[in-house]
Parts: C-alpha cells; structure tokens; sequence
C-alpha cells in the first residue's frame, strides 16, 4: 500500500496542504485552524499511519541531525571505543552517528566523505592521511563544520585533536631498554601517517638516547589491506635477525603478532618484549609482555564533542590544536 502523503491527506479530507501541513507541525492553534478540524487531521493521519518524510523535513531546515564518523578502519578498538562514545553523545543531543572506513585509501576516503556531503551531514568527524586532498581542501574552504582526530598536516589550519606521539613512544621504548633491551625492532603500518611517522621517530630517539645502534633494516612496513600475512613476515624477519623486543605503532599489529608468538613461536614468548602504541586490555593478561601508551579515549570524544557543537551553535569558531598526553602502561 503506497504511504500517504500531506498532499494525499489533504485531498482524502477536502482541505488544503497548508492547513494539513500546519497542524502536523504543531501550530493549528497558532493559525487558528478550529479544534474539530485539528482532532479530524489527526485522527485520520493515526488510522493512515501516515510516516512524515525525515529527509525533506531535514532539507527544508537546513539540518540533519546526523554527525559523519569517518577513519581508516572502524574495526580498530581504537576507533571504534571513540566512535562508541561520540555516537552515545550525540544520540543523548538528537543526532545520528555516520560511520565510515577508508581502509587508508584516497579515492575510498574521497568518495565516503562526498557521501556523507550528498546526505547533508550537519559536521564530520575524521581521521584522514589525506588532509591536503581536493575533497577536504574544499570542505574548509565553505567553513565547513570539521574534526580531526589522531592525524594532523602542520600545513593545514584546522580543527585538531590530537595525542602526543614522539616523546610518548620515546618513554616506552626507553621502559623496555631498562629492562635490558638492546636489539628492537619496529613493525608499523605506512608511515605516511603523521602520527605514525612520529610514533618511529620517537623510537629512534629512544634509540639514540641509550647509544643503541640504528639499523634501518629492523625497521618493517606492512600492508595496511593485508595486515596478518604482512605481519607474519615481517615478525619473521625480525626474529629471526635476532631482536629481543618488537615495537609496533599500533595495536592492531601487536594483537595479530601475540596470536603468532603463541601459535608459531611459543619456545620464544618469555624472552621476547613487545611495545605497543594504543592499548588494549588482552595485554593485561597476553604473553609476551606487552609495553603499552594508553591513549586517552574519553578525552579525545569529549574535546571532540565539544569543538563540534560549539561550531553547530555558533556557526563558525576559530581552529583548535588540542594535544593530550597519553598514559604509559609498564608490564614488566
């Protein structure tokens, strides 16, 4: 059975679409439509079951009520606990969560963001290795309500939240080297990523701070589309080059390389130290032992948060640079 709709609803009782159109929104009174013919439009909408059209409500105000959510991979315990509060927040606010992944890919990220820009998200929410690109290059050019988080581009004025990343996996890695590491190596994803690129640098430094040699061949990259097979070569390698620590710039690499200490290097677990920028609670209880930086999740979604309904309310605010500290976690 086709929906009805104001125009059939104004045709089935013999009145205009205006006076439908008032009393569905509340305002009959205001414009002086009488009670009984009030009580008649809306007894017959409840016996049509009539479903108002959100999208051309949301058109017609010039707002959606719907927040766009886009980073590299939603199934990253990282993102998702962020993308978790922020959607538990702006729900309690009347707004929907859009979620989106990019699998680190330009033309992905491009055609999501353009998707959430077609469906009028009211702001966006992103973790983009490709700040400088076209489709974001325009976005700040209208003003256009915008978050980064965990990625920055020093060359790009915008709003960003972000975690310190040199100087924290400086201190992690310096934790392991007390504990007498003298040969890490370091597996990462692209290290493109600002944030990434930090994270390595922040090891070198650590390197160099304790006078430890810098081999540039211990440092292994893995496909970010084909994380498990990359890093079981690349923690092959590293084993078998003799390393007794493994730093890795993210968790989800150290999560798969626990499962292959366990299941391929078992007579290794005890004598191999991992650190680990991010966190996540199987390394309370995994072996080998894990080092971790704890990012500070629930102050990433409130600043967040923050910035974006300053920005909804006023229309326009100045940029932000917010850069949170992250804890150390120490599993010796």
């Amino acid at each position: 059975m086709k929906k009805k709709s104001i125009k059939d609803i104004a045709q089935d009782l013999g009145l205009s679409k205006t006076t439908v159109s008032f009393v569905l929104n509340n305002k009959g009174d205001e414009k002086n439509i009488s009670k009984k013919t009030q009580k008649k439009i809306l007894d017959y909408v409840r016996e049509v079951d009539y479903q108002p059209n959100q999208i051309a409500k949301s058109l017609k105000k010039g707002k959606t009520n719907t927040i766009g959510y886009l980073v590299p991979d939603i199934s990253n315990p990282f993102f998702a606990k962020i993308g978790r509060l922020l959607e538990d927040h702006f729900w309690e606010k009347g707004y929907h969560l859009l979620i989106g992944s990019t699998d680190e890919n330009k033309d992905k990220e491009t055609q999501v963001l353009n998707m959430f820009v077609n469906r009028q998200v009211d702001a966006l929410i992103v973790a983009s290795c490709f700040i400088q690109s076209d489709a974001i290059k325009s976005l700040l050019s209208q003003d256009f309500p915008l978050v980064f988080f965990d990625r920055e581009d020093p060359e790009i004025e915008a709003n960003y939240i972000l975690v310190e990343n040199k100087i924290s996996m400086k201190n992690a890695v310096e934790s392991a080297i007390d504990s007498k590491s003298q040969k890490l190596g370091l597996i990462s994803l692209t290290p493109d990523v600002y944030s990434l690129k930090n994270r390595i640098e922040g090891y070198k430094m650590a390197l160099e701070n304790n006078k430890i040699d810098f081999d540039k061949e211990l440092i292994r990259i893995v496909d970010n589309n084909n994380l498990k097979k990359g890093t079981e070569k690349e923690l092959k390698f590293l084993i078998e080059s003799g390393v007794d620590t493994v730093v890795f710039t993210n968790n989800q690499i150290a999560v798969i390389a626990i499962w292959l200490m366990n299941t391929y290097y078992k007579d290794k677990v005890n004598a191999i130290k991992f650190v680990s920028f991010d966190n996540v609670d199987l390394f309370d209880y995994s072996m080998p032992k894990v080092i971790s930086v704890a990012q500070p999740i629930e102050k990433i979604a409130m600043h967040t948060t923050d910035i974006i309904e300053e920005i909804l309310r006023s229309k326009k605010s100045e940029n932000k640079r917010i850069e949170l500290t992250p804890k150390l976690i120490e599993r010796k």
